[in-house]
């Protein structure tokens, strides 16, 4: 288990990480990734955050409801599970230096990735979403977090604020299920990880909900910035400083 130091880490970068999801869909597990990496180990931070980001997406389902796009949801499930379940079989076999390298990776190109998904020339339909739920399945079971790719194929498809935050959140949250139900399989959820991941969670709880205060308050200019600079900072780490 963690000592104090260490929860009070966890807490705070779980209480800034939900509360910056609640706004943008995407931030909570890129901020706490690294730093339950760091703290934690690799091996013991990506079933935390399965166990976390579970209770963070049910927080932001909760606070938006009543907007989710059922249509998106479904297509974009029937995609995922399959390929999270495959990625997540591929995970408990990989080496804890390999996984450290590819998380980094994935950090440092979701900058400029994001950036050409962003730059309008997507076309996104709803035929579109199981194949697009597919490669995010599959990445998303071993790297946990992937907003800054999945969120402009939402965006083009035409969610705004609610229903794209609603409708992110419930696609992630069956991914996470499904991440969760095979580190199982492979008893790699122990009392104490699930202990871990559900104080972080319900401590996101808190964060979505200061995240949906602020939504119609934030400017996207300066909050994309603030993401892009911490992305590259914590990808260098993972990739340059071994734990």
């Amino acid at each position: 288990m963690p000592d104090p130091l260490t929860w009070m880490i966890l807490v705070a970068t779980a209480l800034l990480g939900s509360t910056i999801g609640g706004v943008a869909g995407f931030g909570a597990g890129l901020l706490l990734l690294p730093v339950a990496a760091w703290t934690l180990g690799i091996r013991a931070a990506v079933p935390v955050l399965t166990i976390t980001m579970l209770l963070g997406n049910a927080s932001r389902i909760w606070w938006s409801r009543a907007e989710f796009h059922g249509g998106v949801t479904l297509r974009f499930i029937a995609g995922a599970v399959p390929a999270t379940a495959l990625g997540t079989v591929i995970f408990a076999g990989a080496s804890s230096e390999w996984l450290g390298r590819a998380i980094g990776a994935f950090l440092l190109a979701s900058v400029p990735l994001r950036r050409v998904l962003t730059s309008g020339r997507l076309d996104v339909r709803l035929v579109h979403f199981p194949f697009v739920g597919g490669a995010i399945g599959l990445l998303s079971a071993l790297v946990v977090t992937t907003g800054p790719v999945v969120t402009p194929f939402f965006l083009a498809y035409g969610l705004r604020r609610g229903a794209f935050i609603a409708t992110e959140a419930m696609c992630a949250g069956a991914m996470h299920v499904t991440r969760g139900l095979v580190f199982a399989r492979y008893r790699m959820l122990t009392g104490e990880i699930v202990v871990i991941g559900l104080v972080l969670g319900a401590t996101m709880f808190a964060g979505s909900w200061i995240g949906r205060r602020l939504l119609d308050r934030m400017s996207d200019r300066v909050f994309l910035a603030v993401i892009e600079v911490i992305l590259v900072v914590m990808g260098l780490q993972m990739l340059l400083v071994s734990r």
